[in-house]
């Protein structure tokens, strides 16, 4: 068991690498020439798969990435097990592509207005 002070640091350790990987994501997808539309859902798709915590098991008080807590549940306990983990990142997953929904759209209102006043 980690002690309280490795714990949140392993959290931090995981967030930052998880911030890291969305930037490089963003932008390799930006200049491999995707759309606006598909860069931010694709992004903040990513953001909800990668930053949605779990707990680690319904009897424990400590979170872990909701993705690897539903991946080892499912293999090694079955689905019964794992819905602790799967029903908070599909809702993390439809809240994310909504937010990139809704991103695109204020993206392309920016730049219709942008345009407008040039």
């Amino acid at each position: 068991m980690l002690e309280t002070e490795s714990y949140i640091s392993a959290l931090l350790a995981y967030c930052g690498a998880a911030l890291l990987a969305l930037i490089i994501l963003f932008v390799w997808l930006r200049s491999s020439g995707w759309s606006r539309w598909s860069t931010a859902c694709l992004f903040w798709l990513g953001a909800a798969v990668l930053l949605t915590p779990a707990y680690a098991s319904p009897e424990v008080e400590t979170f872990a990435p909701a993705i690897i807590v539903a991946v080892f549940q499912l293999t090694f306990s079955g689905v019964d097990e794992a819905q602790h983990a799967i029903r908070p990142l599909m809702t993390a997953m439809v809240f994310g592509l909504g937010v990139g929904l809704l991103h695109t759209a204020i993206w392309a209102l920016w730049g219709r207005r942008m345009r407008e006043s040039s």
